[in-house]
């Protein structure tokens, strides 16, 4: 079923005001300061929400209702992490940025480590970044396409030149605008739809509850050995916690937006508004699966197990399937550009940190540039490169989800946290570890990827019936990586003290106790 005039109205206005926004915001690009991070001037609100919209994703929106209604409550266990992760995310990683006067947070690298440390990660976040651009596109393509009847690629095409010209023209203030109010747009979408469906039912929450639990999924082991179990509670919130330090730490992504704020106290409150946005966001899609798996189960006149089995495959694809088939015309419309809202915040914010780190930790390093209008344009130019070459990581992605039968999550999880948390232990061993020097820290990286790939894809290697649960990737990796640098540094050379003041350290390492 295809969306109506009014939809395709409220689509082109939506996409047109996103247009305008980055030409508006162009006339305030002087320098790569005002076009990176709004000269360090941004409000911790408006900050704060464009990091939950940026991470939230098309990814989130469309596969946490897909994950609920497939596999259960497990997976939004990992809202409870946030009680580990808040006071280490703000009293330690954040006071450590705000005191580095950089752009990018690989220039810490540098100053920690050598410059490898620092070329190794901007690289690293680049490839990760584009895979994630990649994966975004094509599952906002996924959804559209399933709504309109529209082929993939030309959807792949509208979002990703829409979303690079604004980012290209506006820059940091023009993405932070456009975040919140798609974080808006998100919010209000997922709030909508359980509302709307029990309008229509005349059921409510209690009555969908009652109808999933005879299906099993509201049932999570609270902690497993089996590395084969795919959740267990205990399991994704450590998942979770590792995700969050390595995240707000070593993520250009997510630390940019804390740069652009004007003090730790400033940056703080942008970290709590993000957990506090992102748990509200995953209470009401997890919901939204409950909703949905209410309304179809009341359709299909099947008992809940039948029903279960039935839907589970093609879970993915019910949200698109309610908001083209079943809404009202011009709300399937607003609901379709939430869901745009979802992959376009998430998009700009890669171009315009690709965009940083390569002008920051390459160009700039090697002096390719000397006047602050010929610096700005080649950022202007690399965002527009790196908004082109997303496109093709989408199509790439399009071809794994083919082959590969993995549901959205998992494919988010094996594919695209490879290198988060060898890059986040990477951030942290210099932090914490005063004996680590750069040989030391590069070893540990390279073990902590490696034990990515090795838990990621060891059904593959090792020719194992199933995969290892996804929810060990982060914590194996993040925790073999800090444990490698530890050693190393016990053995290796140690950092100059000139190393250990790039963090207020004065002290020479032979002084430790």
């Amino acid at each position: 079923m295809h969306l109506g005039t009014l939809d395709f109205v409220v689509i082109i206005a939506y996409l047109v005001g996103l247009a305008l926004l980055g030409l508006y915001f162009s006339r305030k690009q002087t320098s790569q300061v005002s076009y990176f991070l709004g000269n360090r001037r941004m409000p911790w609100l408006l900050a704060g929400v464009s990091v939950m919209a940026t991470l939230v994703s098309t990814l989130s929106y469309l596969s946490l209702p897909g994950e609920m209604i497939r596999y259960g409550v497990g997976y939004f266990a990992g809202i409870f992490a946030y009680v580990l992760a808040i006071p280490v995310v703000s009293w330690l990683i954040i006071p450590a940025l705000m005191r580095l006067p950089v752009t990018s947070v690989y220039e810490y690298f540098e100053k920690r480590f050598n410059l490898a440390a620092r070329l190794l990660g901007a690289v690293v976040f680049i490839i990760m970044r584009l895979t994630w651009v990649g994966l975004i596109i094509y599952t906002a393509s996924f959804a559209v396409a399933k709504m309109t009847g529209w082929d993939t690629t030309s959807v792949i095409l509208v979002i990703g030149l829409v979303t690079t010209f604004y980012t290209t023209a506006g820059g940091m203030q023009a993405v932070l605008w456009s975040d919140f109010v798609q974080g808006c747009l998100l919010i209000g979408g997922a709030l909508f739809i359980p509302v709307f469906i029990a309008m229509q039912t005349g059921t409510g929450p209690v009555a969908w509850w009652d109808a999933f639990s005879q299906t099993g999924r509201d049932q999570v082991p609270i902690v497993s050995l089996d590395p084969f179990v795919r959740i267990s509670m205990v399991g994704i919130i450590v998942e979770s916690f590792f995700w969050h330090i390595a995240t707000n730490s070593a993520d250009q992504v997510a630390v940019q937006r804390y740069l652009s704020t004007s003090s730790v106290h400033a940056a703080r409150r942008s970290f709590w508004v993000s957990a506090a946005f992102t748990i509200v966001l995953m209470l009401l899609l997890m919901l939204v699966g409950l909703a949905l798996f209410g309304f179809y189960f009341q359709q299909s006149n099947l008992d809940a197990e039948a029903f279960q089995e039935q839907i589970a495959p093609d879970a993915d694809d019910k949200l698109p399937q309610f908001i083209a088939r079943e809404l009202p015309a011009g709300l399937s419309g607003l609901l379709l550009a939430a869901i745009l809202a979802a992959a376009m915040s998430s998009l700009s914010s890669g171009i315009n940190s690709i965009s940083s780190v390569v002008t920051t930790d390459m160009v700039d390093r090697l002096r390719l540039t000397s006047s602050d209008r010929n610096k700005l344009f080649v950022a202007m130019i690399t965002a527009l490169g790196a908004g082109l070459a997303g496109l093709g990581a989408a199509l790439g992605v399009d071809t794994a989800m083919r082959a590969l039968g993995w549901n959205l999550v998992e494919m988010v999880e094996r594919i695209n946290h490879l290198f988060v948390a060898p890059l986040g232990a990477l951030f942290v061993a210099g932090l914490v570890f005063r004996r680590v020097g750069s040989t030391a820290a590069l070893l540990g990286f390279a073990a902590g990827v490696t034990t990515s790939v090795l838990v990621s894809f060891a059904r593959e290697i090792f020719a194992l019936d199933q995969g290892l649960s996804f929810m060990w990737i982060i914590p194996t990796s993040f925790l073999v990586s800090l444990l490698v640098s530890y050693i190393a540094g016990r053995l290796l050379p140690q950092p100059s003290a000139a190393q250990l003041a790039a963090l207020g350290r004065q002290q020479p390492p032979e002084n430790e106790s």
